[in-house]
């Protein structure tokens, strides 16, 4: 028979015991031909690796939008958390995501890529929710130490989705993103200034100390 496979599911008739090769019901021949012919289309649909065949597994799981490379847990009372062994030329491009980020006091979370604590650029915009005039609130930091990507709270979470662009190219390092916590909004666009590649990145507050929350970070595929 020709296999169903990958439109449809084959039924295959299993020898017994007793069956002769040369069975009307389950020819040998027949029984080796088929089997073949799934494995082959099982084969194909799977795909070699790097396989160029959009229709193949191999190819649409390579080239799928976000791969998840690390998530960390952050424990209590830590003043930094780094996340190590992310940035490669495995992707060109990231996207961290700061998952309900519990600090001791409402303040700002800073991050700073590999080696480099000095030539960030950065502007922060923030709307307090619970102000009834909406008024926002503009942060810069020219040429400093870090860059600010989102709040901490004591008990309202900390949440924040970050791009960040080639880090791991020996080039400048770009970031852009969203952010809420503790009834605080906004989004932030920042640059390191040094033609520099990295490989990780680390955390700090404004003041206080992290009490938990977790970290994710996602390659871009083709990006």
């Amino acid at each position: 028979m020709t296999t169903n496979f990958p439109s449809g599911l084959d039924s295959f008739t299993n020898p017994t015991a007793t069956d002769a090769m040369d069975s009307v019901t389950v020819p040998h021949a027949d029984q080796h031909a088929d089997v073949n012919d799934a494995v082959e289309a099982l084969q194909a649909k799977v795909g070699v690796d790097g396989s160029a065949v959009t229709s193949s597994l191999d190819y649409q799981v390579a080239n799928q939008g976000l791969t998840l490379v690390k998530a960390q847990t952050i424990g209590s009372n830590v003043s930094s958390v780094t996340v190590s062994n992310v940035f490669s030329s495995t992707f060109y491009n990231y996207r961290v995501i700061l998952s309900s980020i519990l600090t001791t006091a409402v303040t700002p979370i800073r991050m700073t890529v590999g080696t480099g604590t000095t030539t960030y650029f950065y502007n922060r915009l923030t709307t307090f929710v619970n102000d009834p005039t909406g008024l926002s609130n503009s942060t810069n930091g020219y040429n400093i130490g870090y860059i600010e990507v989102g709040v901490g709270g004591t008990s309202q979470q900390g949440f924040a989705s970050l791009d960040i662009y080639a880090p791991a190219i020996a080039r400048r390092t770009g970031f852009s993103g969203t952010f809420y916590g503790s009834g605080y909004n906004g989004f932030a666009n920042a640059e390191h200034g040094l033609n520099a590649a990295h490989t990780y990145f680390t955390l700090t507050l404004g003041s206080g100390v992290f009490n938990g929350g977790e970290i994710y970070v996602y390659g871009y595929n083709g990006g």
